[in-house]
């Protein structure tokens, strides 16, 4: 079969079928149904005032041949149409759309009307032909057409109703035409059959393009729908996205103050590592499973989204107090209670939470947004799986750390730190053998900063390497000055001990000061070297051959100091000050600390003691045989003036000004408990 039969098989099976769809309105969908209605409803009663308009006339062209039995039917046709359009203009046009089953039976009246009334009108029309004069019989061609034409365009919407007042109006009147003999009638009733079908194709043609319309319309009403969906829902879980939240959220902020809103902010601790290591496909299938998870939850009136990323969130309504938003969010953590299986692997999550509660503070809906994230990276902060509850001061720390952040990241406080010195005592001879080197930070707007807030911090911003190079190099200029007997002590912060370069960046800070290494003791804490232990004993190893001092600061605090002074050979050291707090308070403190410091001289290094407040510690601490002691009873720290003016014991004697540092006379030996 040719290209060209094919096509017109098609083009004439489309014609066909959509002929029949355009009889079938009872088949046609909801869409075209009710436009069809709605195009076909205005329409009648103009349908109605053609048909009254052409009886009449037709009555009267015929009533002089046919006197007056031509009005029978016309009058009775008339009364019809008049009692509907008055029952029309006094019910006035409808509004609403009805149900679909009125819509149909409607149009199947309108349809059974129209074809009774054509072929009433046609029958009426072919008696006129056979019985009247030849004027009378001259009008009936143009009225039959004229009306015919009028209520198919009336009624084009509707096909079926259409076809059948063109056939049953113009059939038989054209027939009785052709058989009357008289050419002028006979071509009238040619004309009308010829006709006819034209009317219809224009019926069916602009049926068909309606059809494709509202076939249009539904699949752009289709598309809308999608593109609906995908605005506010998530396309991986298929819960609701940021924008749907953030939408009902400021809907229920809106409502009555007696409603009260609480929100939630969800993040999945340890997906990152997971989804680096496994790839995005095993992260995604972690994040759907959560969101199936979460759909049976019984929370009450509330909606979770996710927002991006491994963050979710949840709304909550009708909170009566924040204990009862905690225990609705405790569901939600319970949901990683159990493992998540992923092709062979199972993973372990939790899910740290933030809660903001409205009360009586309304807010915006960014506003509680925001307090709700700020309580979730507390709750991160303070340990996986917890819920953290927005109060007051956690936005005024949190405005301090981001203030802090955000001066680190410019490194805008090299200049601002500066350092001091605070003097370690030998105990036997009450000088000062070393000066521990102590940052400081004074901001122009969050005053004193201390180091265990911004070292941390700094720690995050990756700006550790530059401070520490910074603050040693002032360290070492001004330990320079100082007297070759006294050292130096400097604090390495965990970041920075894992660094390959630590070692090589200070033995050249050491050299460009021309400062004896044996001098310098640098100071680490356990849990700095819980980071990368490898690393950090490389890089301490490393310093020890270039003739630093390492010493192991804080011992006592943890539980893995014991296993470190077996891996590295430490050269001195220092007790934590919470094992000299309760010294001279408690016997049990009292026998902790005798027992480290055996444990300290069977490995042969010597102790200092921090952290020493009053005297009866002092005492005790030399009567235990500890060497060195620092703390505020010996003295404060000092700037660096004060620092070079304390290392002659003499001098500080003879300091026409008073200085902090105390050099304590030999004193009998008070231990607690003896007589």
């Amino acid at each position: 079969m040719s290209r060209f039969s094919r096509s017109s098989m098609i083009t004439v099976e489309t014609v066909r079928r959509g002929f029949r769809d355009s009889l079938s309105h009872d088949r046609s969908s909801v869409e075209l149904l009710t436009e069809q209605y709605r195009s076909l409803r205005p329409l009648v009663p103009t349908m109605y005032l053609a048909l009254f308009i052409n009886v009449v006339f037709l009555a009267g062209a015929s009533a002089r041949s046919l006197g007056p039995a031509a009005f029978d039917l016309p009058v009775a046709v008339a009364v019809l149409v008049a009692a509907r359009l008055a029952f029309w203009w006094l019910n006035g046009p409808q509004t609403g759309v009805p149900p679909v089953a009125a819509m149909r039976q409607s149009m199947w009246v309108t349809v059974g009307v129209a074809t009774f009334a054509a072929i009433g009108l046609s029958l009426w029309s072919a008696h006129i032909l056979a019985t009247g004069d030849m004027a009378a019989r001259a009008y009936v061609a143009l009225f039959t057409a004229l009306c015919t034409i009028a209520c198919a365009a009336c009624l084009s919407s509707l096909p079926l109703a259409a076809y059948c007042v063109i056939v049953g109006g113009t059939v038989p009147v054209s027939v009785a035409l052709l058989m009357t003999g008289d050419v002028v009638l006979m071509s009238m009733g040619a004309n009308l059959l010829l006709v006819a079908p034209l009317v219809s194709g224009m019926i069916y043609r602009q049926h068909r393009q309606l059809r494709r319309m509202m076939a249009s319309r539904s699949v752009l009403a289709a598309r809308k729908a999608q593109f609906r969906m995908l605005a506010y829902r998530d396309p991986l879980t298929g819960l609701a996205n940021r924008r749907a939240f953030l939408d009902a959220l400021s809907t229920a902020i809106r409502g009555p103050r007696s409603t009260s809103v609480a929100v939630g902010m969800i993040d999945l601790d340890g997906f990152k590592v997971i989804n680096d290591t496994y790839g995005h496909r095993v992260g995604d299938a972690l994040l759907s499973e959560a969101a199936r998870r979460f759909e049976p939850l019984a929370m009450g009136d509330a909606m979770i989204a996710r927002l991006g990323g491994d963050e979710f969130a949840v709304l909550l309504r009708d909170v009566e107090s924040v204990g009862d938003a905690q225990s609705r969010l405790a569901l939600v953590a319970g949901v990683f209670d159990r493992a998540f299986a992923v092709d062979a692997h199972k993973f372990r999550l939790s899910a740290s939470i933030g809660l903001a509660h409205n009360g009586d503070d309304i807010g915006t809906t960014l506003d509680l947004v925001a307090r709700a994230d700020l309580a979730m990276y507390d709750a991160k902060r303070r340990g996986p799986g917890l819920i953290g509850v927005f109060e007051a001061g956690l936005e005024m720390r949190t405005r301090r750390r981001l203030t802090i952040e955000q001066a680190l990241a410019a490194q805008a406080i090299e200049a601002p730190i500066s350092l001091v010195y605070q003097p370690v005592i030998d105990a036997g001879s009450n000088r000062i053998v070393c000066f521990e080197a102590l940052a400081r930070w004074t901001h122009p707007t969050l005053g004193v900063v201390s180091p265990a807030e911004f070292i941390p911090l700094a720690e995050q911003a990756g700006v550790t390497q530059p401070m520490t190079t910074n603050l040693l190099s002032k360290a070492l200029g001004d330990a320079s000055a100082w007297p070759p007997g006294i050292g130096l002590s400097f604090n390495i912060s965990a970041a920075e001990l894992g660094s390959p370069t630590l070692a090589d960046r200070i033995l050249d800070l050491v050299a460009e000061h021309g400062f004896d290494p044996c001098r310098l003791s640098i100071e680490v804490t356990e849990t700095a070297l819980l980071g990368d232990f490898a690393a950090a004993r490389t890089a301490l190893s490393a310093l020890q051959r270039g003739g630093v001092r390492i010493l192991l600061d804080d011992f006592g605090a943890g539980y893995a100091s014991i296993g470190y002074l077996r891996e590295i050979q430490f050269d001195g050291i220092k007790l934590d000050g919470s094992l000299i707090a309760s010294l001279t308070d408690s016997p049990a403190a009292h026998d902790l600390l005798v027992g480290v410091l055996q444990l300290c001289r069977a490995i042969g290094a010597p102790v200092t003691a921090e952290m020493v407040e009053t005297a009866a510690q002092y005492d005790l601490l030399r009567a235990l045989g500890v060497e060195k002691m620092q703390g505020f009873y010996l003295s404060r720290p000092l700037d660096a003036d004060a620092a070079q003016y304390a290392c002659d014991g003499d001098r500080v004697r003879a300091a026409p000004r008073p200085s902090s540092v105390v050099l304590f006379p030999r004193r009998p030996v008070r231990v607690p408990g003896a007589a």
